[in-house]
């Protein structure tokens, strides 16, 4: 690991040598903190197998093996709770299962109850819905934290796709306009549909709760074959100190935070970068193009774009 002077070297050198000046003894020492840096940018990104190689100097080498030990323990821990996650999510399927079925039960017989048992209904079968997406969204992240997830690409129009995948989202089944120029109306891209409509769905289901629905989608062609969609809406908007906090797991943002946790737990979004993360995509909030008030979510995907 490090092939420099070592410190009991270093400690017994002849300082009235040129062998021991200060910029050399000043390499000998911070070249292996600079490595012990990198490797912990390494796991501060996910790659949790990073780890150090110990040398021929054993007060670095003490060193080594702490910073080994750490990230051993950091790596058991996130696994030990992924699994812990998609445990409890498993166990929670049977349960809500029976619950679903009771409630659909109740539904065919509702005409029949008195107006409070039907209030009472209503309330019962918006929570379970809610509690099935939880389900759902824990054991999709746990399944990504675990790394047991891959994808099934085919090939799709993408003016369509979207179109498709934004009039199954939508609640009111509202016809969402898209623009898109003359180089992308035939555009053809080579994604996971599952996954990239889920995308979609997330976002539009953002949309639904804090911005009145998506208004209006637009697609573009990039450099080397890549794809941009645009979502737009004409909500509050994301206030700049939150753009990147809504993406993490759990967040929601002040407006979230307004409207109550009964409108989510914060896992769709964080969702949408998992999935788009294999696709070696991204999403970033941005301003409307046109300047007025709501939000644009841009979904950009690289080289996904089949020539014809």
């Amino acid at each position: 690991f490090f092939k420099q002077k070592t410190a009991y070297e270093i400690r017994n050198c002849d300082w009235s040598s040129d062998v021991c000046s200060s910029d050399l003894v000043a390499t000998r020492i911070f070249n292996p903190l600079s490595e012990i840096s990198g490797a912990a940018a390494q796991i501060a990104e996910g790659d949790l197998s990073t780890r150090l190689q110990e040398g021929d100097d054993p007060d670095l080498d003490q060193l080594v093996a702490s910073f080994n030990d750490m990230t051993n323990a950091l790596q058991q821990r996130i696994e030990r709770d992924a699994r812990f996650a998609s445990d409890v999510s498993h166990e929670l399927r049977s349960p809500l299962m029976t619950l679903t079925g009771s409630a659909a039960v109740l539904e065919k017989r509702r005409d029949e109850m008195p107006e409070r048992a039907q209030v009472a209904l209503d309330l019962l079968t918006a929570d379970i819905r809610r509690f099935k997406q939880l389900v759902e969204d824990l054991l999709e992240i746990s399944r990504f934290d675990i790394g047991a997830v891959e994808l099934d690409k085919d090939e799709v129009l993408v003016t369509e796709f979207v179109r498709q995948a934004l009039h199954a989202a939508n609640r009111e089944r509202v016809e969402v306009p898209i623009i898109h120029g003359p180089e992308s109306e035939d555009l053809i891209a080579l994604l996971d549909k599952r996954r990239i409509a889920q995308v979609i769905r997330n976002l539009s289901e953002n949309a639904d709760k804090y911005a009145g629905g998506v208004t209006q989608a637009r697609i573009v062609r990039l450099p080397d074959n890549g794809l941009r969609i645009d979502l737009e809406d004409e909500g509050p908007g994301v206030p700049e100190e939150e753009r990147t906090l809504i993406f993490e797991r759990f967040a929601r943002g002040s407006e979230g935070g307004r409207r109550g946790s009964s409108t989510g737990v914060g896992l769709g979004l964080s969702l949408v970068t998992e999935h788009l993360g294999l696709h070696d995509g991204s999403i970033r909030v941005a301003d409307r193009i046109d300047r007025l008030q709501g939000a644009r979510f841009v979904l950009e995907l690289p080289g996904v774009v089949v020539d014809e």
